[in-house]
């Protein structure tokens, strides 16, 4: 594997384990518009931006109303307490921040909030930036929110490595024109992941040390 120098982290199913609080607040969405869907197939909608699932669910009109629904459970009624770092993944961060890297956040969730948890989960200081969803500013998109993180970032292309779990992340490196680390103990789905193209494949946390020790 090549020598990459700036490491850019996908958030939900790489670095923390949002199942639960995620799976509650579509669980809620879904509920109000009448569908049964099970949180064990829930894992498919944790990771793409919220407007593009809801459009395709709900259409255009109703899909600005489930989602203020969604971050209302997400956010206000509990679900965000729900999310936790994956095990070890603390100490694993800093590890990896310590071999010298630079790192970065690039994610579907809403930059504001990504802070936050980093934040109250106590790793915020390993990562030299956020970057994530700002409607305002036109950043919805992870081929967007990726292409901004690279250019805020100073680095060079052939410097960069996005780590995430879901076709969202390989098709937004691809796009951009860096390489995608696919790790399988998330809520995507890596076979497809590597037909758009990854470099390697993780299993656990822990193997992010042995790709990335120096």
């Amino acid at each position: 594997m090549r020598d990459y120098k700036c490491l850019f982290w996908d958030f939900d199913g790489t670095i923390v384990d949002s199942f639960e609080g995620c799976s509650f607040a579509f669980g809620k969405v879904f509920e109000h518009f009448g569908l049964n869907i099970p949180p064990e197939e829930r894992k498919q909608y944790i990771g793409p931006p919220l407007k593009d699932t809801f459009t395709k669910m709900f259409g255009e009109e109703r899909e600005p109303f489930a989602r203020e629904l969604y971050r209302e459970y997400y956010i206000n009624q509990g679900g965000q307490n729900m999310c936790k770092l994956f095990d070890g993944m603390a100490e694993i961060l800093a590890k990896i921040k310590s071999f010298g890297y630079k790192m970065f956040i690039a994610t579907s969730k809403r930059e504001d909030i990504a802070s936050e948890m980093l934040k109250e989960f106590g790793v915020l200081s390993c990562f030299d930036g956020v970057f994530g969803t700002v409607e305002s500013e036109g950043r919805v998109d992870k081929k967007d929110i990726l292409a901004y993180a690279v250019t805020k970032s100073g680095a060079l292309l052939n410097d960069c490595l996005m780590i995430g779990d879901s076709i969202y992340d390989a098709l937004a490196a691809k796009a951009v024109g860096m390489d995608c680390l696919a790790v399988s103990y998330g809520f995507g789905n890596v076979e497809n992941m590597s037909k758009i193209g990854t470099i390697v494949c993780v299993d656990t946390p822990n193997d992010l040390l042995k790709v990335f020790a120096k």
